[in-house]
C-alpha cells in the first residue's frame, strides 16, 4: 500500500513527513496539486472501479491501493479560474480539474487523509467551523462576522478589548482601534470584505493536538496579540482538565478531522474558549521544544501501527 505527502516540495513539513515515512514504508510519494493535470493524470472508471492517479514521478498507483495522504498544502491545480478569465478555456479547465481532484478527495474508499477535503472546508468557512464547535457546548468568544459597519462599531463598544482577524484567514490577528472603524477607512475596506471581530479573551494561549485519539497540550505565553508574530514566545506542555481534553476530542470528529491543533484561550479562572482548529498545523517547533511526539503519532495513525 502507498503512501502520499501533498504539499509543496518546498515546504519544511512536507518534507519532514516525506523523509519519515520513507524510514518506515518504501512505497511514498510526493504530490503537489498543481501538478495536475500538466504533470499528473487522474483516471476514473466508474463501470469498473478502477480509478488511478499517474504522479510526476512516473509511478501509477491504484487510488484503492492508496492507504493514506497526509495533507500539507492544497496549491490549487495547473490552471486558475479568474474574474479576468471567465468563461474562457483556462477557466473550463481550471473547473474541469477541481471537480477531478475532488472526485479523488472524496471518494469515499478506503484511503485515510491527514485531513479531508470536507475538514479543510470547515477551516476555509471559519464561521461555519466556530458555529459548529458552540453546538457542541464549548465556550466560544463573543464574536461578529460581516461588513456592516453600525454592527462592527457596536461590538467594539460592547467588548473590552476587540480584536480583528480575516474570516478565511491568512493573515494575523490585529488589535480593533478607534482608527479602524472610522467610516472614512471603514467604509472603503468593507466594501472588499467582511471581517470577523472577536471580544479578547484575557489569559493563556493553549494550544491541543489531536492524533488519532491521543492528546497533548501545550501553553504559549506571549505579549502579542497573535503569538504567531512574537519570536520570544515561551512554550511548554501543559495538562489540561479532562473535561477540555473530551472537547478537543469532540471537535476533531465533528469537524472530521483525524488530527489537528485547536487554538483556545485559558482564563485566570480556567475557563477554555475555543478559537480555531487546524486541519493542517505546524508542530516541528512543538516537538523541538516540548518533545511531544507528533511525528510518530501521526505515522502510527497513517501507517495504523498500534499505539505504544
Amino acid at each position: 500500500m502507498a503512501i502520499i505527502v501533498m504539499g509543496q516540495v518546498e515546504d519544511a513539513h512536507t518534507q519532514h513527513m516525506f523523509q519519515q515515512l520513507k524510514r518506515c514504508r518504501d512505497e511514498v510519494y510526493h504530490f503537489q496539486s498543481h501538478d495536475f493535470p500538466s504533470k499528473c493524470q487522474l483516471s476514473f472508471d466508474f463501470v469498473d472501479n478502477k480509478h488511478s492517479i499517474s504522479l510526476a514521478c512516473g509511478t501509477q498507483i491504484s487510488l484503492d491501493d492508496i492507504e493514506a495522504v497526509y495533507w500539507r498544502n492544497f496549491s490549487g491545480v495547473s490552471d486558475e479560474s479568474t474574474r479576468e478569465n471567465v468563461g474562457s478555456l483556462d477557466s473550463l479547465a481550471a473547473q474541469d480539474s477541481m471537480a477531478t481532484i475532488r472526485t479523488w478527495m472524496q471518494l469515499n474508499n478506503s484511503t485515510r487523509w491527514f485531513n479531508s477535503w470536507a475538514a479543510y472546508q470547515y477551516h476555509l468557512e471559519k464561521p461555519r467551523q466556530l458555529a459548529r464547535v458552540k453546538e457542541l457546548g464549548c465556550l466560544v468568544p463573543s464574536t461578529y462576522i460581516g461588513n456592516e459597519l453600525q454592527a462592527i462599531q457596536a461590538a467594539y463598544k460592547a467588548f473590552d478589548k476587540a480584536i480583528f482577524k480575516p474570516v478565511y484567514g491568512g493573515a494575523y490577528t490585529e488589535w480593533l482601534t478607534a482608527q479602524h472603524i472610522d467610516p472614512e477607512h471603514a467604509l472603503v475596506a468593507l466594501q472588499k470584505s467582511p471581517i470577523t471581530v472577536q471580544e479578547y479573551i484575557e489569559g493563556t494561549n493553549v494550544r491541543t493536538f489531536v492524533v488519532d485519539g491521543r492528546v497533548a497540550s501545550v501553553a504559549i505565553d506571549s505579549n502579542s496579540v497573535d503569538f504567531r508574530e512574537d519570536d520570544l514566545a515561551s512554550m511548554r506542555l501543559v495538562n489540561t482538565p479532562l473535561s477540555i481534553k473530551n472537547q478537543a476530542i469532540a471537535v476533531t470528529k465533528a469537524l472530521q478531522l483525524n488530527w489537528t491543533a485547536i487554538d483556545w484561550r485559558r482564563t485566570a479562572t480556567g475557563e477554555y474558549y475555543f478559537l480555531e482548529a487546524n486541519p493542517s498545523p505546524m508542530f516541528l517547533g512543538v516537538e523541538e521544544r516540548t518533545e511531544v511526539p507528533i511525528t510518530k503519532w501521526l505515522i502510527d495513525a497513517m501507517t495504523e501501527r498500534k499505539k505504544k
